[in-house]
């Protein structure tokens, strides 16, 4: 497998040094501004990016570029509502652009203006089978029978559909059919727990833990209950990675080479979900800082083939020998879907240095610690490149 090229912040700094300097001497040229805006989400400046993009179309209100780009920071920071006019914008100043046709309908699902969206659509039948809010209306609105009916048709095209399994599973679990829900789950085959080897440079593994952890604590990027997302009464990175932030890649070496291993091994080639192994990937990826009450509700990660965390840090009481604020493998909200995971559930101590990985499709959530002190978490998806 291989990872997407990626631009090192180094040269992103000297991207955006030479951007300010040209845009002074040609304020005008839509380029120049671009450039500036790319190397400024490369860095995770996103406000910074947001604001020279605001100023940039004032300049060319007619740039269907920089708004586009502009979409993109402000959904990086949940700024949806602000992000919808640039879109309609663009969308206006361009209408076969099809970046501008495709975030109009994401926005308007993300903001849930169902009333605004043609369900017939030929757009909304293109963005099915990756937008999981539609995908998850379109099942609800289906009912089990049928949404089982369209995740196999979707799993027959792309055996490696992550959402078209998660709703699979569901869709088995309503209709009893509990072994075959156990099956495609498969959590004790599929989940794997490892520690993580030291990286060069640090001493220990509590050194280097030490040092993540003073460098996501410090990340300006972090969020409270950041919209759209899982945690619930906790912080989480928009963008782990900073500008000098040693540990944070060192992290993403390790993680990188441990998913690597997990698909090369001899019996990983005879399971279904390593046959979806993606030819190329990238890695997403954020930190999560909990304290008593921090948890992750049940969730699944539609986007990615490969799901996992790693701890940082956890705690415990004196005296205890179990770290507080287990993952819980397999969770659903039984409210919600009106019966227990047939699949079971595993629950995995967050022992600080150990890492989990497990297929994107598998719903997990965390306990809160119900003690004082910080869990500090690692989450990432490998995210297939199509």
């Amino acid at each position: 497998m291989q990872w997407l090229p990626e631009f090192g912040g180094a040269k992103a700094r000297v991207a955006a040094a030479l951007a300010r300097k040209a845009i002074d001497n040609m304020p005008d040229d839509e380029g120049r501004w671009l450039v500036l805006g790319r190397a400024l989400i490369l860095l995770g400046e996103f406000r910074d990016a947001a604001s020279h993009l605001r100023d940039a179309i004032a300049i060319l209100p007619r740039s269907e570029e920089l708004r586009l780009l502009l979409i993109d920071v402000l959904v990086a920071q949940g700024l949806l509502e602000e992000a919808l006019p640039h879109a309609e914008a663009a969308l206006a100043i361009a209408p076969n652009n099809p970046r501008a046709k495709r975030f109009c309908l994401e926005l308007l699902i993300s903001l849930e203006h169902w009333d605004r969206i043609d369900a017939n659509s030929e757009a909304v039948a293109a963005l099915l089978s990756s937008n999981p809010r539609l995908l998850q209306v379109q099942a609800k609105n289906l009912g089990p029978m049928g949404t089982l009916e369209l995740c196999n048709s979707m799993l027959a095209e792309n055996s490696a559909h992550t959402h078209a399994k998660y709703l699979k599973a569901f869709a088995l679990g309503a209709l009893h059919r509990m072994d075959e829900a156990r099956d495609l789950m498969a959590l004790d085959k599929l989940v794997e727990i490892s520690d993580l080897p030291v990286p060069s440079g640090y001493a220990d593994d509590r050194s280097f833990r030490d040092a993540l952890a003073a460098e996501i604590l410090a990340n300006p990027m972090l969020a409270d209950d950041p919209r759209g997302k899982s945690t619930r009464d906790g912080r989480q990175t928009r963008q782990l990675r900073q500008p000098n932030a040693i540990a944070v890649e060192a992290l993403i070496v390790g993680i990188k080479k441990a998913v690597e291993t997990r698909g090369e091994r001899p019996k990983a080639a005879h399971d279904g979900f390593s046959a979806g192994r993606p030819p190329m990937a990238r890695l997403d990826i954020w930190a999560v800082i909990n304290g008593r009450d921090g948890r992750q509700a049940p969730h699944g990660h539609p986007g990615g083939w490969i799901s996992g965390v790693y701890y940082v840090d956890a705690p415990r009481l004196p005296g205890e020998n179990a770290y507080r604020g287990a993952l819980i493998v397999g969770a659903i909200d039984t409210k919600q879907h009106g019966f227990e995971p047939p699949w079971g559930t595993r629950a995995i101590e967050p022992v600080p240095g150990r890492l989990v990985l497990f297929p994107s499709y598998v719903p997990h959530a965390t306990e809160p610690t119900g003690i004082d002190g910080t869990r500090i978490s690692v989450a990432f998806d490998v995210v297939p490149i199509r």
